[in-house]
């Protein structure tokens, strides 16, 4: 049998190779700058102390202690009741002196009855459980608040950013291509 040449064809095939480098970022971010600035407080105090007031002459009037000045008001306030008393005391006598009619002698009965009158004058006041008068005056308290504002400002500040590019490299790591081989002929016949 006859030997048929065949032709051999080989391939290759391309190959691509890929380098890559990945990209970087690099973030700061500073501190914001602040700035403050505060009022003090200021407060202010006014005040008035509470008072008591106690009032005792009822009191000691009840126990016959009274001030001169209302002792002597007492006394003309008596003396003028007593000196009303006598003279209606005086008038009645008169009456019977002027009474004709009776049958009987009052000047006897007068002299019989005749003494001198001694008046109990009654200095004390008159005793009671309210005889104290006690007043309360409230004091006063008035706080004022002044100031106490605070005043910040604040500065931020941009971030810094540092941003690497990313590479990728793209190259051929194997050409592509045809190899054709023929069979050696033999031309010679």
């Amino acid at each position: 049998m006859p030997h048929i040449p065949q032709i051999n064809i080989h391939q290759t095939y391309g190959k691509i190779g890929m380098e890559s480098k990945r990209a970087q970022v690099q973030i700061q971010q500073p501190k914001a700058d602040i700035t403050m600035h505060q009022e003090q407080v200021r407060v202010e105090i006014d005040h008035e102390f509470p008072q008591i007031q106690i009032d005792q002459t009822r009191a000691w009037s009840a126990l016959g202690k009274r001030p001169s000045l209302e002792l002597t008001k007492v006394i003309y306030g008596a003396t003028n009741q007593i000196v009303m008393d006598t003279i209606a005391k005086i008038a009645q006598k008169g009456d019977r002196l002027a009474a004709i009619h009776i049958k009987e002698d009052p000047i006897p009965e007068m002299a019989r009855d005749y003494s001198v009158d001694l008046f109990e004058l009654n200095f004390e006041g008159d005793p009671s459980v309210d005889n104290v008068d006690i007043d309360v005056i409230p004091g006063k308290l008035d706080i004022t608040w002044r100031g106490g504002t605070v005043d910040i400002k604040v500065q931020p500040n941009k971030p810094q950013i540092d941003y690497t590019l990313g590479k990728l490299d793209i190259y051929m790591r194997q050409k592509q291509g045809i190899e054709i081989t023929v069979p050696k002929l033999d031309t010679r016949i």
